[in-house]
């Protein structure tokens, strides 16, 4: 994981994060699958993320999921 640079800044890691929940709301497996972390490691990212943009959690057939207000 890359540190950010700039408080506004997003790491490669909230990048594709935001990039492929873009795509719809995403379980917390799901992302962390995609992103190629372990569940706590994808946790910390969305809680980052959750700082620049924002985030919603959902639940969707008794999964929690998260995606974007936009």
């Amino acid at each position: 994981m890359s540190a950010p640079q700039d408080a506004y800044e997003l790491t490669a890691d909230e990048r594709h994060a935001s990039a492929f929940l873009r795509q719809g709301p995403q379980s917390l497996h799901g992302v962390a699958a995609t992103l190629g972390l372990n569940l706590e490691q994808t946790q910390h990212v969305l809680q980052r993320l959750s700082r620049n943009v924002s985030l919603v959690r959902l639940f969707r057939y008794d999964t929690l999921r998260y995606g974007l207000a936009e």
